[in-house]
């Protein structure tokens, strides 16, 4: 009896991994059959539909905008792995609130494309390299993750991870789970239906303001094109908020489809630094160069640093440059010009060190949200210290001093951007600190830019508040004079 044990016990321990693998092979195997995938390669699919500007939101627990999609393709080349997105988007909201470039004055195209390491946009007919999604992935990651958020794209990369099954009853219907762990890409899991067709797919990712985040997508309406099952209606979402709903109308299966990657794209040497070494505009007063930028006072005993930069890698090197620069005094305060994701992802890094995060009042709440979840998949510093962020509500003015230099601090209400714009503005130094009102552009403008009416917004409330500016430090676009604003405003705004 006791030798029989041992032999059974030996037995289940040597058989049963090697049936659950095969039992995951066999359903994923099985998905692969119904769904077409077996001997497709490429594969491409279009239609219309919208999509929404992630982390843009009017306000910061707001809907993300929204805009028409009259037309988008995506194309895909399962092996190598490489995508094509191509979509044309025009302007829905109305009035247009929020970020996103809005108002769109005429449609604009987006060409985006991944293939293995290198990512890169078209822009009319130049290919040029891009650093963030919208969503704060690095490019690379999300956009390849958009293969894998398709049927067939998941079941191909289930048949290279490992994957695991199970049943469940889901509204009343028995379901089967595949759960993939991916080195490259972490937690997957897609829900099928007795057809062994793929209903739902989660991914979750650590995301520097959301933390642990799940972006998933919904699958239904299928249809066969040319013996390929394909869901004619797409719905992603991430966060909980809405990011695509698509319905397709032509899919396209195994096209020829070339995915080469311009030289420029695969020569280009990766920048040793992610930002730019500091700008120094007066005393005691720099610029850290980055997408959105950071600008640095120093004052008797402290430093303020006002905006974060979009990741806590960008923080790091920031803050860095600033004990560098100002040694031996503390970032006492961090100020915050508004709630989008780009203006935010690094902000956790100065709370972190101890600053006190000064923003406008009405986003404290849905920091204080955001910041409590989870953050497994990617602590940052904050997660790590175990230290309780301290905020600095801002309605009207706020002043900071040290009896000697003077920082002012402007809530202009109305604009359309974000409600709760702060504006920071040093009085003897004439230099006024903004986002997202006036970024001015690398080359002078032959057309209005998009926003015209809330750059109009911007300069009435410096009239108003009776600010004496010379310069303009813009959390995006260049640094410049007050006046390049009002130029544009005479040249377009009659227009």
């Amino acid at each position: 009896m006791k030798k029989t044990l041992i032999a059974l016990f030996s037995f289940i321990l040597l058989t049963s991994p090697t049936g659950q693998a095969q039992d995951a092979k066999a359903v994923i195997d099985a998905a692969a059959s119904a769904l077409g995938a077996t001997n497709l390669r490429t594969l491409q699919f279009s239609g219309w539909g919208f999509d929404y500007v992630f982390g843009q939101s009017y306000t910061g627990a707001g809907a993300w905008p929204r805009f028409s999609l009259p037309a988008y393709t995506m194309t895909i080349d399962f092996a190598a792995p490489a995508m094509r997105d191509d979509r044309r988007r025009a302007q829905i909201e109305d009035p247009p609130l929020g970020g996103g470039f809005q108002p769109l004055a005429t449609e604009q195209r987006l060409i985006t494309l991944v293939n293995g390491a290198y990512a890169w946009d078209i822009v009319g007919d130049n290919a040029v390299a891009s650093g963030f999604r919208n969503d704060r992935q690095p490019n690379v990651i999300g956009r390849t993750e958009q293969i894998w958020l398709t049927p067939q794209g998941f079941v191909k990369l289930a048949a290279s991870s490992k994957a695991t099954t199970r049943t469940a009853t889901l509204r009343g219907a028995k379901k089967t789970i595949v759960t993939l762990d991916n080195a490259t890409y972490g937690k997957l899991e897609a829900t099928l239906n007795d057809q062994n067709l793929i209903e739902h797919i989660e991914r979750w990712f650590g995301h520097s303001v959301l933390g642990d985040t799940l972006i998933e997508a919904d699958f239904t309406e299928y249809k066969d094109f040319n013996g390929v099952k394909f869901p004619t209606h797409i719905v992603q979402r991430q966060g909980g908020y809405p990011l695509l709903d698509l319905r397709v109308a032509d899919v396209r299966v195994n096209p020829a489809v070339a995915f080469d990657v311009p030289a420029n794209i695969r020569n280009a040497t990766p920048p040793a630094s992610l930002v730019a070494p500091p700008e120094k505009l007066a005393d005691g007063v720099w610029v850290f160069p980055t997408y959105a930028k950071s600008a640095v006072v120093e004052f008797r005993d402290h430093v303020v640093v006002i905006e974060a930069a979009e990741t806590e890698a960008q923080s790091i090197e920031i803050i860095d440059g600033i004990k560098k620069a100002i040694p031996n005094k503390p970032i006492r305060y961090l100020v915050n010009t508004h709630s989008h994701f780009d203006h935010i992802g690094g902000m956790r890094t100065y709370a972190a060190e101890g600053a006190t995060i000064v923003t406008h009042r009405d986003n404290i709440p849905f920091y204080q949200q955001v910041w409590s979840n989870p953050r497994t998949i990617s602590p940052d510093r904050l997660s790590r210290s175990g230290k309780t962020a301290t905020f600095m509500g801002v309605t009207g003015t706020q002043l900071l001093t040290d009896g000697a230099r003077r920082l002012v601090i402007y809530h202009y209400a109305g604009n359309m951007h974000n409600p709760g714009l702060l504006m920071a503005y040093l009085p003897a130094e004439k230099i006024l600190i903004e986002a997202d009102s006036f970024s001015p552009p690398a080359a002078p403008l032959t057309a209005p830019p998009n926003a015209l009416v809330n750059l109009k917004h911007f300069v009435d409330s410096v009239d108003r508040l009776q600010l004496d500016v010379d310069q303009v430090i813009p959390v995006h676009g260049r640094v410049t004079k007050m006046d390049e604003a009002r130029e544009i405003l005479a040249k377009f705004l009659t227009k």
